[in-house]
């Protein structure tokens, strides 16, 4: 296999009850949320999935009007929330949320929602930010059908603060390793838990509950990431060669040099 699984030990902040997962080897159904400002990056991210993510079924491209014709697409009108009642529940006046802060929420909350509500859509889902691009082949879940997470270094502490008040006991898993790697697996059953804690804990619906606290400053992969690693002994973490890059002129190069991915991020982004 590419890829060397590495199983390492969770430093848990808190204490959480373990579970065991009814997790399987369903294929893949990949789910990009899309905004117009990656429009320079989406057929990209398609055609890498298509050449080098293993074990993948469907292709849905969540945005506000299709796109392209390259992938399914389903529109994120049929979520369960708007920007409005994001605005509404974070609880600030609309002219004190800047609109890029409101479109970071909003595309988080589509990531963690999406396998509820676009239809048919298989147990296994992977989200995929539309500015990654896939170099080589990757792999995301093991045969037993337990999910093997990228990490990162980009910790941020509010993070940590937001999800150990979303659920109670929940804290860093590694004090060195970030879920913040653009791209991840998300399993039902794993995700319908983590809804039915907030929800029991706030009386809420997850979005809501997610807005209140610290006026939604949250990272949906820090959460699911770290959630699932000391929820459950079935998690897996991998490292996988990838980085941040500012143009498609380099990807020969990196391809080259077997990156699994790079992120094409629109602050980065020179010419080519």
């Amino acid at each position: 296999m590419r890829w060397l699984w590495l199983l390492m030990a969770c430093h848990l902040f808190g204490e959480m009850e373990q579970k065991i997962f009814p997790l399987t080897a369903e294929m893949i159904d990949v789910v990009i949320p899309y905004h117009r400002k990656d429009a320079g990056t989406l057929e990209w991210c398609i055609e890498g999935i298509r050449k080098y993510a293993m074990n993948v079924r469907r292709i849905v491209v969540v945005s506000e009007a299709r796109p392209t014709e390259n992938a399914e697409w389903f529109d994120e009108a049929n979520f369960p929330f708007t920007k409005e009642d994001l605005i509404l529940e974070i609880g600030v006046d609309v002219d004190e949320l800047p609109e890029s802060r409101l479109n970071s929420v909003y595309q988080k909350l589509l990531k963690l929602y999406a396998p509820f509500v676009v239809p048919q859509i298989s147990t296994n889902v992977l989200v995929v930010d539309s500015d990654v691009v896939f170099l080589n082949l990757v792999d995301f879940i093991t045969s037993d059908g337990f999910p093997c997470f990228n990490f990162g270094s980009k910790n941020k502490q509010e993070h940590f603060d937001h999800m150990g008040k979303l659920v109670r006991g929940l804290g860093r898993a590694h004090s060195n390793y970030s879920g913040i790697t653009h791209q991840m697996l998300f399993q039902r059953p794993i995700l319908e838990d983590l809804f039915a804690l907030i929800q029991e804990q706030h009386g809420v619906e997850p979005w809501r509950a997610i807005c209140r606290i610290d006026k939604a400053y949250f990272s949906e992969y820090e959460l699911y990431f770290n959630f699932a690693l000391q929820r459950t002994p079935q998690a897996r973490m991998r490292r996988l060669k990838w980085c941040d890059l500012s143009g498609l002129v380099a990807l020969p190069r990196y391809k080259k040099q077997y990156y699994a991915y790079v992120a094409l991020h629109r602050s980065m982004r020179s010419g080519g």
